[in-house]
């Protein structure tokens, strides 16, 4: 009687084993790549989305003294693009994400830049707004992706939305 562990070793039927233990690690590293680029992927458009959402706001909530429309007749525009954009990320950590409101006049091209978090909104409610002028809201959130357990380098998710006052 030949011992069990002989008769593997010269036939193919531990070949199968021995090209499992090969791949296997490649293939449980190339899917948590997968599935880490589909987290980071995601939290970019949710990102995106709550950029483009807090300029939309921002631009539309202009006072409508000309009689037009306007989201809100009074109050702070900082303010409703910092709540648009902190409702819109609500999956992403509030801590982390920071913001750049810029407002640029079109009649004298002055620059006015507010900063914020997202758990802070700066304030600009006495910011005199007119039609033509534009607002660019530029968010940063950083990541880190992780593979195994390893956290590797970290780095920034940028998104940025331009709207004209309206």
């Amino acid at each position: 009687m030949r011992p069990r562990f002989g008769r593997l070793s010269r036939g193919e039927a531990g070949s199968t084993v021995a090209e499992t233990a090969l791949v296997l690690p490649v293939l449980l590293v190339v899917l948590t790549g997968i599935f880490s680029f589909g987290i980071i992927l995601n939290q970019y458009l949710v990102l995106t989305n709550a950029v483009n959402g807090g300029a939309r706001g921002f631009a539309a909530s202009a006072p409508g003294s000309d009689g037009g429309y306007s989201i809100m007749d009074s109050g702070d525009p900082c303010e409703y693009a910092a709540t648009t954009i902190q409702n819109s990320a609500s999956n992403l950590t509030a801590s982390n994400l920071t913001y750049t409101i810029t407002y640029t006049t079109a009649k004298t091209a002055a620059v006015t830049t507010y900063n914020g978090t997202g758990s802070s909104s700066p304030s600009c409610s006495d910011l005199p707004m007119s039609q033509g002028d534009s607002v660019v809201i530029k968010a940063v959130y950083p990541v880190t992706p992780v593979m195994f357990g390893w956290s590797s380098k970290t780095f920034s998710l940028t998104a940025q939305s331009a709207e004209l006052v309206q």
